[in-house]
């Protein structure tokens, strides 16, 4: 992981698959990311089945030794037809970040579609410039960026990044 010395105690990351029962503290975790970070942009009105949208083929928790949920992440499954799996609703909680705990979130997922034979796809908005480059750091490629159909809470426009990965090293 670049910029982690070897002096670096960082808490052991334990990743595992969401069950019914994680979900009330899933939802708790992403009030403190919403809250320190503005993701998701909106506030969803019923969280919980934010965190469970149609589609959904994994869902994984992080943990750490301090924190119970310290991350979340899904993968949902490509459209009839396609190749490409979604990464989504990836989030990990202010007092757990720079730990690896994204990576080691992103790196099951990825794993995940390679054992499948998908790729990824994955969309982020402009402002989370940190989940950029850790997405660009592990192979991710920008596809495309354009104007999403939805707006911010006070009505501005929210630029969409379009990334891919491609289990074969090349984008998709």
């Amino acid at each position: 992981m670049a910029g982690r010395t070897d002096t670096q105690a960082w808490p052991m990351t334990r990743i595992r698959t969401r069950d019914e029962a994680d979900v009330s503290t899933c939802v708790e975790a992403l009030r403190s990311v919403y809250q320190a970070s503005g993701y998701p942009t909106n506030w969803p009105a019923d969280p919980g089945r934010w965190l469970r949208p149609s589609r959904t083929l994994s869902a994984w928790v992080a943990a750490t030794d301090d924190v119970a949920v310290a991350g979340h992440v899904i993968l949902r499954q490509p459209p009839a037809g396609e190749r490409s799996a979604e990464v989504s609703r990836l989030f990990v909680v202010p007092v757990a970040r720079r730990q690896g705990v994204a990576f080691a979130l992103l790196d099951t997922a990825m794993r995940s579609a390679a054992a499948t034979d998908l790729d990824l796809i994955l969309e982020v908005t402009d402002h989370l410039g940190a989940a950029r480059a850790l997405y660009e750091l592990v192979g991710f490629r920008l596809v495309s960026t354009a104007q999403a159909d939805w707006t911010k809470p006070d009505g501005r426009p929210v630029t969409l990044h379009r990334y891919a990965w491609s289990r074969g090293g090349t984008a998709a």
